[in-house]
C-alpha cells in the first residue's frame, strides 16, 4: 500500500463509495462520520455537518 494511503483512525480515513466520507476522532474519542472534504482543524464536526457515531442506530446482529 503507497505511503499516501495508509489508514490512520483520527487523522481521517478515507471510506470510497458513492458519497465518500472520512471518520475522524475528537479530543473527547467520539467517532465522527465525515464527508470526505470536511476540513478537521475546524474541530466543530457538528457544524461541518458530520455525524456522532454515538448518534447512529445500530442493529447488533449475530
Amino acid at each position: 500500500m503507497p505511503e499516501s494511503k495508509k489508514l490512520h483512525i483520527g487523522k481521517g480515513v478515507l471510506k470510497p463509495g458513492t458519497r465518500p466520507i472520512k471518520v475522524y476522532v475528537d479530543d473527547d474519542g467520539e467517532y465522527w462520520l465525515c464527508d470526505a472534504d470536511v476540513d478537521p482543524k475546524s474541530k466543530d464536526f457538528r457544524k461541518d455537518g458530520c455525524v456522532a457515531h454515538s448518534d447512529i442506530q445500530m442493529a447488533e446482529g449475530g
